[in-house]
């Protein structure tokens, strides 16, 4: 049985995007099979930092009705990875529901070692519809106390719900002399704090390249802490979630 991971965060910005592509293909490298889900369905960009581009059907055609998951799930030049595209036009997204999405990605988890579901950011319907799609839940933020509390309430809110809350991962560590260091930020969002990733120009380069940094660069520091993210992944999911469910 699979494991459905939404990636979430209190605020847009913090990474959940690039964090959602490089833990996807770092478990794919380690012998997972992942379906990368792009929820966040009037910013989708998931697709384009996997390298996916001209698709037929997304994630809106199945949530309004007009296509079959298994149309909308693509084979990616990443080994073991699939991703599920969002559109991008507002088109498709008018017409899609958001309140389908749980229904759509559940039964995902019997054909995949790992679901993971790139979310909106917020607790607004549509971001609350793709979050309690999985059953656990991983927490993006940066070093920044307003970006920290915000995702801080999100936590609660998804706990509240139900959700297996993994940890959180403070992203962008390094960019300012400022920052909140990761032991004060673990002692706000009261939860385990998985990975540390630096401000990495590497990382910039992998997105403006449309290529993740675990594949871009592989031994940049960037590239690394995402591999050792996917090593406590791999530990820790679905313990939780068993005594929840």
């Amino acid at each position: 049985m699979g494991r459905l991971i939404s990636i979430v965060s209190g605020k847009g910005g913090t990474g959940k995007t690039t964090t959602t592509a490089n833990l996807a293909i770092a478990l794919g490298k380690y012998g997972q099979k992942v379906c990368a889900v792009d929820a966040d369905l009037t910013m989708a960009n998931l697709s384009l930092v996997m390298g996916l581009d001209d698709v037929d059907v997304t994630i809106h055609d199945v949530l309004a009705g007009e296509a079959k998951i298994d149309d909308s799930i693509y084979t990616t030049e990443y080994e073991n990875v699939h991703v599920i595209p969002a559109a991008v036009d507002w088109e498709h997204v008018i017409k899609a529901d958001p309140r389908n999405l749980p229904n759509v990605i559940k039964p995902l988890k019997n054909r995949f070692d790992f679901v993971l579901i790139d979310c909106p950011a917020g607790l607004q319907m549509d971001a609350m519809s793709a979050m309690l799609s999985g059953e656990e839940a991983l927490i993006v933020t940066n070093p920044e106390i307003s970006c920290i509390t915000d995702s801080m309430k999100v936590g609660i809110v998804l706990k509240k719900a139900g959700l297996a809350i993994l940890g959180f991962v403070l992203n962008r560590y390094g960019r300012s002399e400022n920052d909140i260091p990761p032991e004060a930020a673990e002692e706000v969002m009261e939860i385990p704090l998985l990975a540390v990733i630096p401000e990495d120009s590497a990382i910039r380069e992998a997105t403006l390249e449309g290529v993740p940094v675990v594949v871009y660069k592989p031994k940049s520091e960037g590239a690394k802490a995402f591999m050792e993210l996917a090593e406590r992944i791999m530990r820790i999911a679905g313990y939780k979630a068993r005594v929840m469910y």
